[in-house]
């Protein structure tokens, strides 16, 4: 596991529609149908698309706007997910 980890600064301010990637460490990922449920949740309330989502061992990655981030947090604990972390990984071309 990686112990130190790159991240650059959300802006609450942020009222464009500029899609960023922005993680969402999820709790009890290593039970087999955590994934699926997320993704479902994900796509049946058409919030994101397919292609803007990447499951990961840990959480799920969005392509998302900032503004959307409470919307998904809403979302995903009123389905009883448990968020940890919400970040936007560092990449240095941005």
């Amino acid at each position: 596991m990686n112990k130190i980890l790159l991240i650059n600064k959300l802006d609450p301010q942020d009222y464009s529609n500029k899609k960023q990637r922005i993680f969402f460490v999820i709790g009890g990922m290593n039970i087999p149908d955590t994934g699926s449920r997320i993704v479902d949740t994900i796509l049946q309330s058409k919030l994101v698309e397919a292609e803007d989502m990447v499951l990961k061992y840990n959480g799920i990655e969005l392509n998302i706007s900032v503004q959307q981030i409470p919307v998904v947090v809403k979302l995903l604990s009123n389905k009883n997910f448990s968020i940890y972390e919400i970040y936007k990984p560092y990449m240095p071309e941005e």
